[in-house]
């Protein structure tokens, strides 16, 4: 991934600080939803102020804010670090998770539109392409902006915010849930029962689909790491 984001420095009219360090910090989280920097990477201010063509300044006030959103962890006299995560607090993850969806599911599906449903259903197309030809590079981005968009939708602010928040610190391990063979191909069958429910207008029903969907992607990643365990991985997610 290329990124050249303007030093407020370099330039004859000075970009705010705090602008400039909410676009490095909207760089690092892609570098860390792509899987470009994994779990336990260094991050290397060196590097990325010449990567984005800053100075470390905003890198650090990026690096803080990501730890506060928990992406990042600082280490005392090493520096920062993508975030591991122990398996138990990412099942626990899952499992708000599963509660928030169920919620978004119901208040979804009494407020939709057709145009709307248009819209999910070509997203569930997209993918069905892409699992086609396993092609997880360009399934996950799609994947996720199903999911923000029922979020959205929903229209539900606060279940926003907090989802938002919880969702970012899962970005790494649900891409990893989808590895195994057939996965994509079985999370979008999920996807696509969601929106046959949501046309129908069952709230309930879209709910428990809903929710039944994350619980299953937090089976997916369990199964992902067994497999990696028996050839030799470690316990962190």
């Amino acid at each position: 991934m290329s990124i050249q984001i303007a030093d407020p420095g370099q330039n004859d009219s000075p970009e705010p600080i705090q602008s400039l360090t909410a676009r490095v910090q909207g760089a690092l989280e892609r570098m860390i939803v792509g899987g470009e920097l994994t779990s336990g990477a260094r991050i290397n201010e060196k590097l990325l102020s010449a990567r984005f063509g800053v100075s470390r300044g905003p890198i650090r006030e990026a690096c803080r804010a990501l730890t506060q959103a928990g992406l990042l962890t600082a280490v005392p006299n090493r520096g920062m670090f993508v975030r591991e995560l122990a398996l138990k607090e990412v099942l626990e993850l899952y499992d708000v998770r599963a509660a928030l969806d169920d919620l978004a599911g119901r208040t979804l599906a009494t407020r939709i539109t057709p145009a709307q449903l248009e819209s999910l259903e070509r997203l569930v197309a997209e993918m069905d392409a892409a699992a086609a030809q396993t092609d997880l590079d360009r399934y996950y981005p799609l994947n996720f902006n199903f999911h923000d968009q029922l979020l959205r939708l929903a229209g539900n602010q606060r279940l926003i915010t907090l989802y938002g928040t919880l969702v970012k610190e899962l970005h790494v391990f649900r891409r990893r849930g989808l590895l195994e063979e057939g996965s994509m191909r079985v999370s979008n069958e999920e996807h696509r029962r969601v929106v046959a429910a949501l046309a129908q207008g069952d709230p309930l029903r879209v709910g428990s689909f809903m929710r039944s969907h994350v619980l299953a992607a937090k089976q997916r990643l369990i199964g992902a790491i067994e497999v990696e365990t028996a050839g030799g991985g470690g316990h962190h997610v």
